[in-house]
């Protein structure tokens, strides 16, 4: 992390996630939450120091919610592992946010339409946390990381960034 000055942001990497061809499924209303679980068939990661595959398996655990605009709220819970083109194993997990106003709703919803969607269109910020064994990238352990999301036709698209 030694090349960014306080109060830098840095590109960390883009994470190209495909999700389950049945994801999400939606668990529904429960004495607690109306939560849904998408399963990850796997990714691509692509960086200058941190390149390589996601891993079948992990998952999100959101749960949904809405606005008093009528927008859709998605609190975000993934775990994942991540294998760098090197063959460190990396945890990640990240919490985050995707807010969508009613009036995108129909098109983010729609694997046909959801790409043609600005960014703009809705909000969707992940805060991910790193965790390896590997000293090639113990660096990660120390990162504070922040991320821009949009959706995709078969998953998500990150860009990830490290503060320093």
């Amino acid at each position: 992390m030694g090349e960014a000055s306080a109060g830098a942001v840095w590109p960390l990497c883009t994470v190209d996630i495909r999700l389950d061809d049945d994801a999400p499924l939606p668990l529904g209303q429960t004495p607690w939450r109306n939560r849904r679980v998408s399963y990850i068939a796997g990714g691509t990661i692509d960086g200058e120091r941190l390149r390589g595959e996601v891993l079948a398996g992990g998952g999100d655990w959101s749960e949904l919610g809405r606005g008093q605009d009528g927008a859709a709220l998605t609190l975000i819970d993934v775990r994942s592992v991540w294998k760098s083109h090197d063959g460190a194993l990396i945890y990640v997990t990240y919490a985050g946010r995707l807010v969508i106003p009613p009036a995108v709703l129909a098109d983010f919803r729609d694997p046909q339409r959801v790409e043609t969607l600005d960014e703009g269109a809705y909000y969707f910020r992940i805060q991910p946390t790193f965790e390896t064994a590997d000293p090639r990238y113990d660096w990660l352990n120390a990162v504070v990381a922040v991320g821009y999301g949009r959706r995709t036709a078969r998953g998500v698209r990150y860009r990830v960034f490290g503060l320093a």
